[in-house]
This record gives C-alpha cells, sequence and structure tokens, in this order.
C-alpha cells in the first residue's frame, strides 16, 4: 500500500516526547513535528495507521489531504445603493440609515455632518446575505404577502407559513402530564391589505427585508406573541422558547449545507410591572428605595434629600406608569434556548432607564411602593443580562451619535444599533409602496425604538 501524510492526534499533550522518539526508533518518516501541538504529522500506509489507532495514547488519525475547506458562498458582500434617510419626509426609494450608519466607513456615518433631516445617496457593501438561515420573528403577526419578503435572487417569497402546532405539538408536549393543552390548529397568516398590524412587519422588514434589511435571502418565520394571527393562535412568553428549541432541534438537514440551518430570532418587546396600579407613579407613593445595598427612605435619605426631585437624581427613579421588569423564569428559558444553539436579540427598553449586569451593585436595586416591592434596574425580560440574550439599545438620528432619549442604557445593554426613523415595511395603515409591482399590498412607514434596533442586530 501506498504512503500518505497522516495526522496523529494524541489524547495527552504530556505524551508527546516519548511518542516521538517511539515513532522514530519504529522507522516512520516525520513530515511535521508541532511542538506546542497534539497534532503530529508522519508518513504511513493505511494499514500502518490501523495499527498505531490500537495505541490507547492516540485520539485518531486522519488522511491530511481529507481536510479541505472552502469559503462560504453566502458570506460573500452585496452591494446597496441609493438614498439613506434619516427623516420623517422620504420619497418612495428612500433606504433606512441604519444600513448605511452600521456597514459605512466614517465618512458615509458623517458625525457632525448627517442628521436627522438629511438623506445622503451612496452604496455599501453587506456582508452575508442570510441564505440558509432561518430567521424567526417573535412579535405581531406577519402578513404573508409583502413583496418585501421576496428573494432578490430568486424573485419569490422567503416567508414561511409554517405551522408550529401541527409540526412541534408532539414534541412541545412530549412529556406534558398536566393536563394543561397548548395552542392548537392550523395557523392562518394574513394578507398585507387586510392586516393593521404594523411592528412585526417592520421588524421583520429590518432584519430580512430585500429592500429595507440586511438577510436579504433567509427564511423568515414569525412566532405571534404580541398579538394573535388572524385564526386566532397566539404563543404566550414563556411558551414560545419550547417552540423556538423544538423548532431548532428538529429542523431537516439543508441538503445543500449539509447541516441543519441556524436559527435567529428578534424579540422585540419586553415586561412591565406598574409601580402604582397603572397610574404614574408618584413621590407620594414610594416606601422606601434599595440602592447599592443601602435602604433610602424618609429617615435616612440620600445625598440629595428625600424628595421627589431629590429621589429622581441619586437612585434615577422615574415618574411613569410602567417599569422595566425582570422574571427569572424568562431568563431561564432564554439561557437554555440559547444553549441549544439558538440565537436571541432583543429590544432593551424604552423608558430611559439604568440597566445593570448580573451581581453588579446595582442589580439588586429595589423600589418598594404602595403597590409592590420590585427590582427595578434589571432591564426587562426576555432581553436581560442573565438571561443571555443580545440587549440592544437605539442610536437616534441625530448627528453626533447619541443614545435616543427614550432608550434604555447602561452596562446591561450589550450593544447600541440605530433605532431612531427607520423606514421599513409596514401594515396597511402605513403609506403605500410603489416601488413594488407584487404582492397584494406594500406600505412602508418609518417608526422609533429598541423595537427598531435590535432588528439592526438580528
Amino acid at each position: 500500500m501506498s504512503e500518505k501524510i497522516y495526522v496523529v492526534t494524541l489524547h495527552k499533550k504530556k505524551d508527546l516526547e516519548g511518542f516521538y522518539t517511539e515513532m522514530k526508533d519504529k522507522g516512520f518518516r516525520l513530515n511535521m513535528k508541532r511542538p506546542i501541538s497534539r497534532n503530529t504529522q508522519y508518513w504511513m500506509t493505511e494499514e500502518q495507521a490501523v495499527e498505531l489507532r490500537k495505541d490507547n495514547r492516540v485520539w485518531d488519525i486522519e488522511v491530511l489531504e481529507d481536510l479541505k475547506w472552502q469559503r462560504e458562498a453566502n458570506r460573500e458582500p452585496y452591494t446597496i445603493s441609493g438614498d439613506f434617510g434619516k427623516n420623517s419626509l422620504g420619497g418612495p426609494l428612500v433606504r433606512q440609515w441604519g444600513q448605511v450608519h452600521c456597514a459605512g466607513n466614517d465618512a458615509q456615518r458623517g458625525k457632525g455632518t448627517y442628521g436627522f433631516n438629511d438623506v445622503i445617496n451612496t452604496s455599501v457593501d453587506i456582508f452575508d446575505n442570510g441564505e440558509h438561515v432561518d430567521v424567526v420573528i417573535c412579535d405581531d403577526p406577519i402578513s404573508y404577502d409583502s413583496e418585501e419578503w421576496y428573494s432578490p435572487s430568486k424573485g419569490v417569497s422567503r416567508f414561511v407559513q409554517y405551522q408550529w402546532f401541527n409540526e412541534l405539538n408532539t414534541i412541545v408536549n412530549s412529556i406534558d402530564d398536566d393536563g394543561q393543552t397548548e395552542p392548537t390548529g392550523t395557523i392562518t397568516y394574513g394578507q398585507n391589505a387586510a392586516t393593521s398590524n404594523y411592528h412585526g412587519i417592520h421588524v421583520a422588514g429590518t432584519v430580512a427585508g430585500q429592500y429595507y434589511g440586511w438577510a436579504n435571502e433567509a427564511n423568515i418565520y414569525n412566532i405571534a406573541t404580541t398579538d394573535p394571527w388572524p385564526s386566532g393562535q397566539t404563543v404566550g412568553p414563556l411558551l414560545m422558547f419550547d417552540y423556538l428549541r423544538a423548532f431548532h432541534l428538529n429542523k431537516p438537514i439543508n441538503p445543500i449545507t449539509g447541516r441543519r440551518n441556524p436559527t435567529i430570532s428578534n424579540h422585540s418587546y419586553g415586561g412591565y410591572y406598574e409601580p402604582n396600579g397603572g397610574d404614574a407613579l408618584t413621590f407620594a407613593n414610594i416606601n422606601y428605595i434599595v440602592y447599592r445595598g443601602v435602604q433610602y427612605n424618609a429617615g435616612n435619605p440620600g445625598p440629595s434629600g428625600w424628595t421627589s426631585a431629590g429621589v429622581e437624581q441619586d437612585f434615577n427613579v422615574k415618574y411613569i406608569d410602567k417599569y422595566s421588569s425582570h422574571s427569572t423564569a424568562v431568563a431561564a428559558d432564554v439561557a437554555d434556548a440559547i444553549e441549544d444553539g439558538v440565537v436571541i436579540v432583543g429590544s432593551a427598553g424604552n423608558r430611559d432607564m439604568h440597566v445593570a449586569k448580573l451581581n453588579d451593585q446595582d442589580w439588586n436595586n429595589i423600589i418598594s411602593t404602595t403597590s409592590n416591592t420590585r427590582y427595578y434596574m434589571r432591564g426587562s425580560w426576555p432581553n436581560t443580562d442573565d438571561s443571555g440574550s443580545i440587549v440592544t439599545g437605539s442610536l437616534s438620528n441625530e448627528d453626533d451619535f447619541r443614545k435616543s432619549s427614550f432608550s434604555n442604557f447602561g452596562p446591561g445593554l450589550d450593544i447600541f444599533a440605530p433605532g431612531h426613523y427607520i423606514y421599513s415595511s409596514f401594515g396597511n395603515t402605513g403609506g403605500a409602496d410603489t416601488k413594488y409591482t407584487q404582492g397584494s399590498g406594500n406600505y412602508k412607514g418609518n417608526i422609533s425604538g429598541t423595537s427598531m434596533a435590535a432588528p439592526q442586530v438580528a
């Protein structure tokens, strides 16, 4: 039998020196020795390789020429050109400014010059069109027939009218003995011309639209969680992660890539609680505040005094009706989904609140009111630091790259992305999007929020 170069891998690096000596004594011809690696290359026959595999120090032996690699085709860049607008008055061909801000160079981003009333004409290269990736928008129901979902190369829709319950309930329910039933039945996805919901449609367009989005060849899926599908079903914020995990772990092998498609999910929503039973919080409602391990109240005020302004100044208390809410249960579900391989991206929240990192000095800050006692700096589930979600804040459309005035902030956020006056696809309450020729109704609109920033990252 003819000799080939084989890579011999040992279990333990400490066995290398003795192994080198023995192989030399046995007459094996060395091709490459790598002293800091457990891999060594030798010339040998397959017959010798079979025998050497019996050595309990040897982990494996592979033919060197079998180690082949190539650049993935869908990682090549594609170019988009045109007008990118930061204002609210753009014409039918204006793209969303997040594309040029994130993919452009410093000159195109225009710090100090490209501001909220401006439109610039330029071209940028976008890396990775998302082909062979499954994007799941967990949000409002999304209509299936927008032309924004079409593949720019194939001219057919990438929106998958997936039957979550028919396909996955046997898996989600497989160890269920609680007597409760999960959502069932065939899901009906709506048509754009009859759909007033816009939030999920806008998010999907930013993630994966062919014109407004980034991953313009990705497959688009939808889980209706903030409003039901036209057929009436919806999936709650806990059970959603069971379906995501079942979908990810049981999808078929893609015959083109030879592996299961990655799953990217976007969660542009967040949990809240009402510190004053639905009304805006007032100073009179506050019993005490625990801030960085110290309890403050009328008898032990902070540096600025136990007043409305003092409490706001010292402890970032906001006199608003809803506060960001943390949930350990949701954080655990998100973490488990991520461990299974689902990528989860979400919005940081729109309350201009400080968001802490897990176990930092602000993680256990508490506000106690006449209605409840809650942590108030842990962020909005499912996008909290302990969940592992990629927590995204919003950049404004000002030319100095400041955060949006509404955006939550702090070390509990992972990243900021454009979220102010973002153009994207819309429901039937948007303006007619006349650049399309297919679909029963195409609409556009610009809205702002950390909900618009997260899909830039997804």
